[in-house]
């Protein structure tokens, strides 16, 4: 079923009945793409809100001709360009998937209608975005903190499936270095 690791993921965090279980799947849409595949595009509004039940999704922006990767994300996870999702503007950045990937997305409409339909969800989604808001505030003060070897490592000790599967470039680009740095880092850790 495509919905059950989404099922799953909602059940750790707050109690759901078949009411919420049919309302997951109902809004829900699967959906399967290759590696590349932009999902929303810079100066487009973001349509949709992606769970990634595998694969490997990041989202940049361009600098002066470059790719700035700004998020990267794994499976069981929630991803888009979020500005542009809920305000409904025009994005500032794109998102990619970097493997082939399968995604549930859902629509901002949809999206709406389960928040008024479902405490359940307005309750799990709350205690998301207090864990992204954490997560998002403890990589900002890293990345302004940090050496760039103490950024690499912790990636490695958090998140090892990043560096198992992403290539180093995008590495490079979410934790802040060029790429030539983090061949360096590498060299060193691994000697």
């Amino acid at each position: 079923m495509k919905h059950e690791q989404l099922i799953r993921f909602v059940e750790r965090n707050v109690p759901v009945d078949r009411f919420d279980i049919d309302l997951i799947e109902n809004y829900f849409e699967p959906v399967a793409v290759n590696k590349n595949v932009v999902l929303e595009r810079e100066d487009k509004i973001a349509n949709h809100l992606y769970f990634v039940n595998s694969g490997f999704v990041r989202v940049y922006h361009l600098e002066n001709g470059e790719e700035i990767t700004t998020h990267i994300n794994c499976q069981l996870n929630f991803i888009t360009s979020f500005n542009s999702f809920i305000t409904a503007t025009p994005a500032q950045d794109n998102v990619e998937s970097i493997t082939p990937c399968e995604l549930l997305r859902i629509s901002k409409k949809h999206l709406d209608a389960l928040y008024q339909q479902s405490e359940k969800w307005t309750k799990f989604c709350k205690k998301i975005y207090e864990q992204s808001l954490t997560f998002n505030e403890q990589r900002m003060k890293d990345i302004l903190t940090l050496p760039a070897e103490k950024r690499y490592l912790k990636l490695i000790a958090t998140q090892p499936e990043v560096i198992r599967n992403v290539p180093l470039q995008y590495i490079a680009s979410y934790i802040g270095i060029k790429p030539a740095s983090l061949s360096r880092i590498r060299r060193q850790v691994i000697s």
